[in-house]
């Protein structure tokens, strides 16, 4: 298990032991992350333009809503889980997630289907083979 982990990029020598019990909330959180971005990659794809999207109040909804929650996920992870992955964008959801959930009637549908369509893509697949390697122990 821990070669697995090891071989995902899930921590290194130096990074502190997790409790058995927050590595499986990480990993079970990660996989949740990474279905919330399909969910939100999927629905952003059923339109052709963010004019589209904003059109689509339920399609909308749905992607503003998967993004929230993957954000969330990104949030509850142990920071031992996110410094074991430096080079995703931690920081960057976070603030999405603020916008999104503080200023729900200002979101502007063109920088959330951007975001959607191109970095949750980008992170979506940085994340797979993580939770592919989660799914195979």
């Amino acid at each position: 298990m821990n070669d697995v982990l090891h071989q995902a990029g899930y921590r290194d020598s130096t990074a502190p032991i997790i409790h058995s019990d927050q590595l499986f909330r990480d990993q079970t959180t990660l996989i949740r992350l990474l279905e919330h971005l399909n969910h939100a990659i999927e629905d952003a794809r059923g339109t052709q333009s963010p004019d589209d999207l904003f059109a689509d109040r339920m399609r909308f909804n749905s992607v503003a809503m998967e993004m929230t929650q993957a954000q969330e996920c990104a949030r509850r992870l142990s920071g031992s889980c996110r410094q074991s992955m430096p080079d995703l964008p931690w920081a960057e959801l976070r603030a999405l997630r603020n916008v999104l959930v503080h200023d729900y009637d200002e979101i502007d549908v063109e920088s959330l289907y951007d975001t959607v369509m191109h970095d949750a893509s980008e992170l979506a697949a940085r994340l797979r083979p993580i939770v592919d390697a989660i799914d195979s122990m």
